[in-house]
């Protein structure tokens, strides 16, 4: 009878590492399983942003069919080519939709993107909206300061690559902006959102040399 307690207390003591063996086990399982479904939340986060934006992506429904509104010609450069741009939005007149020219909006819906050369290698380009005729000016457009600016940047050796559609409110273009030269070029693929009546740079993709 004067070892029972002893015995007990060797009994409590063994059943006390167990206990502190399996809480280690369990808390250890615990870790594991936050620490997978962090990492699991984080990827599935960061998958859609490293997919390019698709003009599916923020696509546009209403298209406007009615007469547009008559461009407002407001700064000197947008009244040395008012001819240009009233025919676009009147005749179709380098308003391009589905491939051919073509009268009617040709972006996001209630927009015209016209364009027209300007010698070689020399593009000419604004957008204006057929509910209000508010011409807007293309993202990476040289030219004169502020609103002046007109002129698409080169890609490579000739004008920048522009894709659009009337059905989306986004606007890609594969551009060299900074250098002209090609031997010197750091060209991109830019993916540019219209909203609230300006563009919102998405993405900028480097393009390799021989892609231009």
């Amino acid at each position: 009878m004067r070892f029972s307690g002893p015995r007990q207390w060797s009994a409590t003591r063994h059943d006390f590492r167990l206990l502190c063996l399996f809480y280690a086990e369990g808390v250890k399982v615990l870790l594991d399983v936050l620490l997978a479904s962090v990492l699991a939340r984080s990827a599935w986060a960061q998958a859609p942003s490293s997919r390019l934006p698709r003009f599916e992506d923020y696509g546009i429904n209403d298209i406007f069919k009615g007469t547009p509104a008559a461009p407002l010609i407001e700064t000197p450069l947008d009244r040395m080519y008012r001819t240009r741009i009233r025919q676009g939005v009147t005749k179709g007149w380098g308003t391009f939709r589905d491939g051919k020219e073509q009268a009617g909006p040709n972006f996001a819906g209630h927009y015209f993107v016209i364009q027209w050369g300007c010698g070689t290698s020399c593009l000419m380009m604004v957008v204006v909206d057929a509910l209000t005729g508010k011409i807007h000016h293309l993202p990476l457009a040289f030219g004169r300061e502020g609103n002046q600016k007109i002129g698409l940047p080169m890609f490579g050796l000739r004008p920048a690559e522009v894709d659009f559609r009337v059905t989306s409110r986004l606007f890609t273009m594969n551009a060299c902006p900074e250098h002209p030269n090609r031997a010197h070029a750091s060209c991109f693929s830019y993916y540019y959102l219209w909203q609230d009546n300006e563009w919102r740079l998405l993405r900028r993709v480097r393009l390799e040399d021989d892609s231009f």
